[in-house]
């Protein structure tokens, strides 16, 4: 016998394709969830590349939209660069500064900006502003986009994964106990026979 074929019959026999007297409606029932718990990852893994595919089309939306609203300019340092930062920027020691800078035309702005450690006063630097031209946080990169929409993608699946085995969880111990249940009931009615109780109670009512 083929393995394919062992394969095929093992899932029939967790279905309850095939007859086999011993099998109650019980164990039926426990092998479609089993069953239908391990094929759920598929769903959950189509559900969570939708997830991850949403957040990303919004995502990027959303940066496009910002970046319109956001303009390099060259700023002048009025300070000298502060003791270097623990962070690095590209692998360069970053530290901070005080920078003046024009935008619009003719409208004069200052504050305190990141600068590569050792900028002397009077270095030029890019800073990223607003169309106020206030300081404003550079468009985010595409790299950030991705892993925010990874992270999405993988908390859903996750969630999707831990949540139906809650649910089977919980369903198989409903089925669990149904069936204990059920083996008290049928024992209550074959016990008396089967031990022999019957028949001596019986003899003692004749005495």
């Amino acid at each position: 016998m083929s393995e394919a074929h062992k394969e095929k019959g093992s899932l029939r026999r967790l279905l309850g394709r095939r007859s086999n007297e011993l099998r109650r409606p019980a164990d039926r029932t426990r092998g479609h969830w089993l069953v239908g718990f391990a094929l759920f990852p598929l769903v959950a893994v189509l559900c969570a590349i939708a997830i991850g595919m949403a957040v990303w089309n919004t995502q990027v939306r959303a940066a496009q939209a910002e970046a319109l609203l956001r303009h390099r300019v060259s700023a002048t340092t009025v300070g000298e660069a502060d003791r270097a930062l623990p962070a690095r920027l590209n692998g360069a020691r970053m530290a901070t500064a005080r920078a003046a800078w024009e935008y619009p035309a003719s409208h004069r702005h200052s504050g305190t900006v990141l600068v590569p450690a050792g900028t002397p006063v009077g270095g030029t630097v890019t800073v990223w502003v607003d169309d106020a031209g206030r300081e404003a946080p550079a468009p985010r990169p595409d790299g950030e986009l991705a892993s925010n929409a990874i992270a999405a993608g993988a908390a859903g699946f996750g969630v999707l994964v831990l949540s139906a085995g809650g649910v089977v969880w919980l369903r198989l111990r409903r089925v669990e106990a149904r069936s204990l249940a059920a083996w008290d009931r049928e024992w209550d009615l074959v016990e008396p026979s089967w031990s022999g109780r019957l028949r001596r109670e019986s003899g003692a009512e004749d005495d």
